[in-house]
């Protein structure tokens, strides 16, 4: 049966999405409010090409991703390269790629870092233990490398990425995150020679081809009932009719738009709050360090971290020039975030010349980014409470980021979710599953 499909995002989950229902034969219409496709991994225009306006990488263990990559006969793409980390603690920067360099890691004692070595070794033995969605990653760590230890090192890191909000973030999450990158043993991170513009341009392509319907600048305000099909009230008041919707929102928009359906509490009162990112794109004449990924802790720095991505991408795409991200993770209702583009920078660049004397005399272009739902903050026992793919069995799925737990959140994680999210709406439709199944009455 040839079923009218909607899906809501053009971020990776939709794209994903739409492409995996436009494949079963289905006539698909994609949804997006921004003008552009992408979400995250979107770009910007820059001297005859494309930059990134937010940093991205793959790892060699993303196969869902890397699968959807050569699927699109994009595989001759695909670079890899053993990049490197560092930390900078009081304005040095300490190598952090190995045993050897957590040795010689000054800021700790020998202890503690035996302690953060073992810590190390017990994170990879017990990977993905459902135990460690009972306790916080602050607790857990805490009663492993001690006080001085957590204080120094990881209450920094969790605290840049969730802010406020890191000390009910789960161990389960710390353990997937460093299971994830830590895997494959060197770090090894991978990027699209042309940039993820071409993976997202092969998904239009490839849904442009099936005759599937790319409506970009549409928002969708509404999911409701349409007899035994669903609405979509589009803002402005107009509204377009399916038989099937994929919505791939955050889960608070999701509430949002489905709050008239009357659908089960694991939908309508799960509370799960996203954090935001401010990026700064800095196109310098030359590099701040050797290594891809430095965390800013202790040294009175606005930016939580440097990304180097043309430690990474090769320097063609960028003409020369290096791509530099500084970021801050900050909520989208925090004062950070309402900063004017000119104030941030003004701050970042000051922050640069006084960690890396001069490196702001070598800024050729600079631009600022947000957005406003990058990183689910987790709350404990979210495994159990995380919501599952179909909503209403035969009429409405949610392929989301608040569903990847205790995967981390990221292009591979999203793959994930639609893929089961696409078996699930498969398997229902074969079965002739009862259209109102799922939603209360």
């Amino acid at each position: 049966m040839r079923l009218k499909v909607a899906v809501i995002g053009g971020g990776i989950s939709g794209l994903a999405s739409a492409y995996r229902v436009s494949g079963l034969g289905h006539d698909v219409t994609l949804f997006e409010g921004e003008s552009y496709l992408g979400g995250l991994g979107t770009t910007f225009p820059w001297r005859g090409g494309h930059l990134e306006r937010f940093y991205h990488c793959m790892l060699p263990s993303d196969t869902s991703l890397v699968a959807l990559i050569r699927e699109l006969g994009l595989g001759g793409q695909l670079l890899w390269k053993r990049t490197r980390m560092g930390f900078m603690y009081r304005g040095r920067i300490w190598p952090l790629d190995g045993p050897l360099d957590l040795l010689r890691f000054g800021p700790l004692s020998l202890t503690e870092r035996l302690r953060l070595g073992l810590l190390g070794l017990e994170i990879r033995r017990r990977g993905l233990d459902p135990a460690l969605d009972q306790v916080t990653a602050r607790d857990w760590i805490r009663a492993r490398i001690g006080e001085r230890a957590f204080e120094i090192l990881w209450r920094p890191l969790l605290e840049a990425k969730i802010g406020d909000h890191y000390p009910g973030l789960p161990a389960l999450w710390l353990s997937s995150r460093l299971n994830r990158e830590k895997a494959s043993g060197p770090e090894v991170k991978g990027c699209l020679v042309g940039g993820y513009r071409t993976l997202i341009d092969a998904f239009e392509a490839r849904l442009r081809e099936r005759g599937a319907t790319l409506r970009l600048g549409t928002r969708i305000e509404a999911i409701e009932r349409d007899g035994e099909a669903l609405r979509l009230g589009l803002a402005g008041g107009s509204g377009a009719t399916f038989d099937l919707v994929v919505a791939t929102s955050p889960l608070p928009q999701f509430q949002r738009m489905t709050a008239g359906l009357g659908l089960d509490a694991r939908f309508s009162g799960l509370r799960l709050d996203y954090q935001g990112v401010v990026s700064a794109v800095l196109l310098m004449d030359r590099p701040l360090s050797p290594c891809y990924w430095i965390p800013i802790v202790d040294s009175g720095a606005t930016f939580q971290g440097v990304v180097e991505m043309s430690n990474l991408v090769p320097l063609e795409r960028s003409q020369g020039l290096w791509v530099t991200y500084l970021m801050n993770y900050t909520h989208r209702d925090g004062p950070f975030f309402a900063r004017s583009d000119a104030e941030i920078l003004g701050l970042y660049r000051a922050d640069l010349d006084r960690l890396f004397p001069g490196s702001s005399a070598g800024i050729r272009d600079q631009y600022v980014f947000r957005a406003p739902y990058v990183e689910p903050i987790w709350t404990l026992d979210y495994q159990r409470l995380a919501p599952p793919t179909t909503v209403i069995p035969g009429r409405l799925y949610l392929a989301s980021t608040a569903q990847v737990y205790p995967r981390v959140n990221s292009w591979d994680s999203c793959c994930e979710v639609a893929d089961r999210m696409v078996a699930g709406l498969q398997a229902d439709l074969a079965a002739g599953v009862p259209q109102a199944a799922g939603a209360r009455a």
